[in-house]
């Protein structure tokens, strides 16, 4: 089965639903897949809202598949984190407004893809969004810091990335993480109300305010990449960086050294 599954609903929104596993996670191919289907869509002249979403009912994304990361050598390790970094901006600068339809869990880089969405819808009950990098003793990039920043706050922000606090959907509300609630059974529908509401959009004012929305931010990106992909790389190789990937995989709390 394909890690993503492409549905158009008329010929002006795209929804691309994850279904790689049962908690969504994120292998290179799953990177390389996602990219390409961004790459793929970005051009149609019809598009106009991209939805994205799961056929996961407890999870949106968990993040990075743990065997991504443990036991592999430095230059694995920097192939998988650029990879990652560049889907996401992709996902970032994709042309035309996207909403992400956050039915469950949504941890680490799979929080990191809903932070870079234009608009995200969460389950009410049932579901807990989080940068959950310091638990599993890794640092997080700069890039989704600053605009994790500028959405919520530099508090929030420093909050939720020192303590890796996971937090249910009234929370993120309430600092502004998300922007609606809805109940399961309510959630996708009312997203894709918005969405049909999204699709009357012009092809100009569609990509022209995603433009003046995102611009801003990719001479930024651009410069903090190298850094970003050369800190990630090494904390992922460090000790505790291995002992953290390991603890997800065996399921268990980590035990580090420093």
């Amino acid at each position: 089965m394909t890690p993503f599954a492409e549905i158009f609903h008329g010929d002006r929104i795209l929804e691309i639903k994850m279904q790689s596993n049962e908690k969504n996670t994120f292998d290179f191919e799953a990177f390389v897949l996602f990219q390409q289907i961004l790459n793929k869509h970005a051009n149609n002249p019809n598009l106009r809202v991209l939805l994205f979403t799961s056929a996961q009912t407890q999870f949106f994304s968990n993040g990075i598949e743990p065997t991504l990361m443990y036991g592999k050598g430095e230059a694995d390790v920097r192939r998988s984190v650029e990879k990652l970094l560049r889907t996401a901006q992709t996902y970032f600068h994709f042309p035309v407004p996207t909403i992400a339809v956050i039915n469950g869990h949504c941890m680490a880089a799979g929080a990191v893809f809903a932070l870079f969405s234009d608009y995200r819808y969460m389950v009410d009950k049932g579901g807990r969004i989080g940068f959950s990098e310091a638990i599993v003793g890794l640092n997080f990039p700069s890039i989704p810091t600053i605009v994790l920043q500028d959405l919520v706050g530099v508090k929030a922000t420093r909050d939720l990335l020192f303590t890796g606090k996971q937090i249910k959907g009234p929370e993120a509300k309430e600092i502004g993480l998300v922007d609606e609630l809805f109940s399961a059974e309510d959630l996708l529908p009312e997203a894709m109300k918005f969405a049909e509401s999204l699709s009357k959009l012009t092809y100009n004012s569609s990509r022209g305010m995603k433009t003046a929305l995102r611009e801003p931010y990719r001479a930024q990106m651009e410069s903090l990449f190298q850094m970003d992909a050369d800190l990630f790389t090494k904390v992922i190789l460090s000790p505790d960086g291995q002992e953290g990937f390991l603890s997800l995989i065996e399921k268990r709390r980590p035990k580090f050294s420093t």
